[in-house]
């Protein structure tokens, strides 16, 4: 048993449940499942192992615990333990499930959305004798929260307005709360509910629902929705942040909940009828094993100085282990939290490998080590660098980070971001203000209009926002002084619902503050760039008006992405290389911030504002890896190279990756015009050439390799902004490129006369001579492609 210094509160634990005496609860706590007594006091580990343990559930005797277990973190296979000893209860037959399983009234079956291995989800009972496996139901969206009741006869479930190939939200924020008798039969709507529903959980006597929403905000609060008089919610918490994960013990009495403020969840409980609430105190860890005790320091070997990195300790069981209270996550099937230079904590005894990471410009470093019972093992991780781009005036960022974006785990703040961004040797982090499905605006609460106070001079934290239209696509806005209003458009049944104002006014309300407009995840799906629910489908409309300063060529769907940049830059249209990768790092798992990002080159000594500027400007490369240099008859990336006529220029493009690389390419108007192929054991991969240029255009350089284990993305791959070339007096223009986008803003013109969003018939006719102006730009590529022809 591990002694704490002082009782913890806020240590993380997830999932709880309380269990039907009201005695105890079963919690999820850093992927493994563990007990402790209602009042607090020591926390018990039941199960752990290879994998995430998540979503545990009190059998009506309490003498059993069910949970799943696997590498992701909404679903794995069924587990029983004895909920004393965490003894193995054998499951019939091998079971998965998504979402919390619940155990029937009777303790002889397990209910939930279950499967065995390809078979397809249903809501099913699994006979925990027999193993016979029956389908009750079939919910109509398996992914949304379900309840059974206390005497299991009902199934509460939700249901969103979301529709297939549309943004969440653009059909409305609401959620529909249904009942439906568990044996199966016709469901009966109990409430459309003004906002999404994300845990539900019955009363005792079966007359009402706890649920977990966001109505009127972005924080969940939990509400009670008396089933005779359900459009008339009364508000449970009043919480600063989120309570979510609503459990009743069986006599009704007792309400038990996780409440995020601090940071990390806390378990709080509370007494319906005295209508009072506590906070459980952590005073003890009991791993059931032997206990060493870790001190770790992280140190960066070229400066000798403390190094803030990611650490994941797993240990030889499979287990992910880190300090209480630490906001620990998982990329990719690794648990992971930060360490700012130093931290100790108590243990199982046993063998663990340690992995470090600070960045894509330091190697990971990965050793094994073995705690023994009752000793302090000190241990000193070393990072060094394999690349150094400050040193040559290349600086690290990303425009697309959401610290707080509903569905998470974890409430995030600038002390947290710091640590993370940090940790990963990101020089800017562009933190998004945004909505998601409703009215509700996360973290306006730190925009400040300039860097964080917790900036550093080699970490700067900036909360910008992240314009979002169901229609036109999204925008992030970066440089901000002011918030651009609306924050968000297109939304049915909010304050925004109309496809108005166009991206040309926030465009414009942008600029005059200073600021840079920013395509984010503009495309998904290589075999149709238009299509997508979140695909920049305004893109090629506001890129021809001159409205945007760079998109995101690498960040989510970076084949895609990388295909409709090259069409745009085609059509001459000058638009610089940037990379968001919409991160949700208030959620466990997710992707890291800055995983993949931008370099960008600037004079002098670093600052926020020259960052911007040289984004501005072109002098950007992106990457999850590879770095990149290039020149074109001696012109740096952004710059411009002038021909007075055809003929040729001198290209030099260098790589270097600690990682495998296939090849490095120089393209030319998105053609490949030289290849190398990286000699094996060598970082650094050059190509000297000469290329034919016949006409303006534009010319940029591009790594591309497998996918790395220790890297985000669906590849290894990296691209520069480009160095425009100019032939003469003739601009360029792709008639190919342009007829694609004109087929493209007729596409979406019928859609947008579809939806039919526009509050009056002059709205709709501005909008419609605003798309015609961006035709008329295309007409005239195609126009001048064919003079330049003859």
């Amino acid at each position: 048993k591990q002694p704490l210094d002082l009782p913890l509160y806020a240590i993380g634990t997830v999932h709880p449940q309380i269990s039907p005496s009201g005695k105890a609860v079963v919690v999820s706590y850093q992927g493994s499942i563990w007990r402790l007594p209602a009042e607090g006091g020591t926390i018990k580990r039941l199960a752990a192992g290879a994998g995430f343990a998540l979503q545990p559930c009190w059998s009506p005797d309490e003498r059993r615990v069910a949970f799943l277990q696997g590498k992701g973190w909404s679903g794995g296979q069924v587990k029983v333990v004895d909920s004393r000893t965490g003894a193995a209860i054998p499951v019939p037959g091998t079971l998965f499930a998504t979402g919390r399983p619940a155990f029937t009234p009777d303790g002889r079956h397990l209910v939930g959305n279950l499967r065995r291995e390809r078979q397809l989800e249903a809501f099913r009972s699994l006979d925990l004798e027999t193993g016979e496996l029956k389908t009750l139901l079939r919910l109509p969206s398996p992914r949304q929260p379900w309840a059974l009741s206390s005497d299991g006869k009902w199934v509460a479930y939700v249901t969103t307005m979301d529709m297939p190939e549309q943004q969440t939200g653009n059909d409305g924020p609401q959620a529909d709360l249904w009942k439906v008798p568990s044996s199966g039969g016709e469901a009966e709507r109990i409430v459309r509910f003004p906002a999404r529903l994300h845990a539900l959980c019955w009363s005792l006597a079966g007359d009402a629902l706890y649920v977990s929403t966001e109505l009127g905000g972005v924080h969940n609060d939990l509400y009670r929705v008396a089933l005779d008089d359900p459009e008339r919610p009364t508000r449970v918490t009043f919480g600063q942040a989120d309570e979510d994960w609503p459990s009743v013990s069986r006599d009704g009495r007792r309400l038990l909940y996780a409440d995020n403020h601090k940071g990390c969840p806390a378990l709080v409980l509370r007494d319906l009828a005295a209508d009072t609430s506590r906070t459980l105190p952590i005073e003890r860890l009991d791993f059931g094993v032997p206990v060493g005790r870790l001190s770790l320091k992280l140190v960066d070997k070229g400066t000798g100085r403390p190094l803030v990195a990611r650490v994941a300790l797993e240990h030889a069981d499979g287990s992910f282990h880190a300090p209480p209270g630490a906001l620990w996550r998982i990329f990719g099937d690794v648990g992971h939290f930060y360490v700012r230079g130093e931290v100790e904590m108590n243990l199982p005894a046993g063998r663990y490998r340690l992995r470090a990471w600070h960045g894509p410009e330091y190697r990971m470093q990965q050793l094994n080590l073995e705690l023994r019972s009752a000793e302090t093992t000190q241990q000193t991780v070393v990072l060094e660098r394999w690349t150094d781009p400050n040193a040559r005036g290349w600086y690290s960022g990303e425009n697309h980070i959401h610290a707080n974006y509903g569905y998470g785990e974890y409430y995030n703040s600038p002390a947290t971001m710091a640590d993370m961004c940090a940790g990963e040797g990101l020089n800017v982090g562009n933190f998004m203000v945004a909505n998601s499905d409703g009215d509700g605006v996360f973290d306006r609460e730190y925009f400040r209009g300039r860097p964080d106070a917790l900036s550093t001079e080699q970490t700067i934290l900036y909360w910008n926002e992240e314009y979002r239209s169901t229609i036109w696509g999204h925008m992030t806005l970066v440089n901000l002084k002011q918030v651009v209003e609306p924050v968000f458009t297109g939304f049915k049944d909010t304050t925004n619902p109309y496809d108005i104002p166009t991206m040309s006014d926030i465009a414009w309300k942008t600029h005059r503050q200073g600021g840079l407009v920013n395509y984010t995840h503009p495309a998904s799906q290589p075999a149709d760039l238009y299509r997508g629910a979140y695909s920049a489908k305004g893109l090629p409309i506001y890129a021809a008006l001159g409205k945007i300063d760079t998109m995101d060529v690498m960040g989510s769907g970076d084949r895609a992405s990388s295909a409709l940049y090259h069409r745009l830059l085609n059509c001459g249209f000058r638009i610089a290389a940037s990379a968001g990768t919409d991160c949700f790092l208030n959620r466990m798992r997710s992707w890291l911030p800055g995983g993949e990002r931008a370099y960008v080159k600037m004079d002098g000594p670093f600052s926020y504002q020259k960052w911007i500027e040289g984004l501005r400007a072109g002098k950007s490369f992106v990457t999850n890896g590879p770095m990149l240099e290039l020149s074109v008859d001696g012109k740096g990336i952004g710059g411009e190279v002038k021909l007075p006529s055809a003929g040729e220029v001198h290209v030099r493009a260098t790589v270097a990756s600690q990682f495998p690389l296939d090849r490095l390419e120089v393209l030319y108007n998105g053609k490949v015009m030289a290849t190398a192929v990286p000699v094996k054991k060598e970082l650094t991969t050059e190509l000297d050439t000469t290329i034919p240029i016949k006409s303006s255009g534009w010319i940029a350089a591009r790594a591309v390799g497998p996918a790395a284990a220790d890297v985000q993305g669906e590849w290894l791959h990296g691209h520069t902004s480009p160095v425009y070339v100019v032939v003469g007096d003739k601009p360029p223009g792709s008639a190919d490129d342009a007829r694609y986008f004109l087929a493209w803003i007729d596409r979406l013109w019928d859609t947008i006369q579809e939806r039919d969003r526009f509050p009056d018939r002059r709205s709709q006719a501005e909008v419609e001579a605003e798309v015609n102006e961006a035709r008329k730009v295309y007409g005239k590529i195609i126009d001048k492609a064919a003079r330049t022809t003859r």
